[in-house]
């Protein structure tokens, strides 16, 4: 008689299918614990990396200095991006000056890897946070010169006053001002500037386009802008500016108006002045001129007349026919 497996019931291969299914859960659900269980798991270290960095700052703990900064200096020669290199030196931040050799390590390999705005700009942070000013002014630079267009320039200004860098966000909108060369961009410019804290430099650049303008029209055209920003000194200097440039009865006119809405009474009475009184004096003119006109006009008219009548009696004929 052979013997034959026994065939699998209906009651076994749920419990067998119960049991794979529970295992395998098991298995998946472990996986975050696993990598969990290293270290430094947001370090973007290898595991070998992550035990020399957990080495490294024991030895700093244990003010074991010279062998925690050679550990440190180790790790951060096998890292391969910035955000690896920054991450070592966050480790070291309760270590004052006895970390800042090992910092500096991280910060000088950081820097050769660096490749975007960002990785700049978080160097240049925490080069400035471990005193390593020269990296940080290396990072700046680098920073600044990767930026060429206006757009780029206004950006880095916004994130370095986000990151309350005051120093980067003024080198960046002094570079974007060598870039502004029409009316539009001016005002964008100031804008931005206001927008980062940099109200000088804002005021620096309507001034100097107050100054640009070459009548009193293009200037009145362009005080309601002005206005928006509510710097009276600028507003009071393009007034004064177009008074000084005012050549018509118009021109004193726009002036009072817009003195008139700004509330400038001092520069109201004084365009309110000065196109009266060129008001009377192209008047006086013109009675001057009228008569004086009128002689001249007469003398014009005897002189053709004469001409055509010497040309007549010569033969020639007058001209104008």
């Amino acid at each position: 008689m052979s013997l034959s497996r026994p065939r699998p019931t209906f009651t076994s291969r749920f419990y067998f299918g119960l049991f794979s299914l529970t295992a395998a859960l098991l298995l998946t659900s472990s996986l975050p614990s696993l990598a969990k269980s290293t270290p430094y798991p947001d370090s973007h270290l290898p595991v070998e990396l992550q035990g020399q960095l957990v080495k490294a700052v024991k030895g700093f703990k244990q003010k074991k200095f010279a062998q925690a900064t050679a550990d440190v200096e180790s790790v951060a020669a096998g890292a391969q991006d910035t955000e690896s290199l920054l991450f070592i030196i966050s480790t070291l931040d309760g270590f004052g000056a006895p970390s800042v050799k090992a910092k500096r390590a991280c910060l000088e390999k950081a820097l050769s890897l660096a490749k975007t705005s960002d990785e700049l700009l978080n160097i240049a942070l925490k080069a400035r946070q471990a005193e390593c000013f020269d990296i940080s002014k290396a990072a700046l630079d680098s920073l600044v010169a990767a930026a060429t267009t206006f757009e780029d320039l206004i950006d880095l200004a916004h994130k370095a006053h986000q990151a309350s860098q005051h120093e980067i966000a003024q080198t960046a909108v002094k570079k974007a001002y060598t870039l502004v060369d029409n009316v539009p961009d001016v005002f964008t410019f100031a804008k931005e500037s206001m927008n980062v804290g940099l109200e000088a430099m804002a005021r620096t650049a309507l001034k100097d386009l107050v100054e640009d303008q070459a009548s009193t029209s293009e200037l009145m055209l362009l005080m309601p802008k002005i206005g928006a920003f509510n710097m009276i000194d600028v507003t009071r200097l393009a007034l004064k500016r177009g008074l000084e440039k005012s050549k018509t009865v118009d021109d004193y006119l726009a002036v009072y108006n817009q003195a008139k809405r700004f509330e400038q009474e001092d520069i109201v009475k004084v365009a309110a002045y000065r196109g009266k009184k060129l008001t009377l004096i192209n008047k006086i003119k013109d009675e001057k001129e009228g008569p004086m006109r009128a002689k001249e006009r007469e003398l014009e008219e005897k002189e053709r007349k004469a001409k055509e009548d010497m040309m007549r009696s010569t033969g020639q004929i007058p001209s104008g026919f």
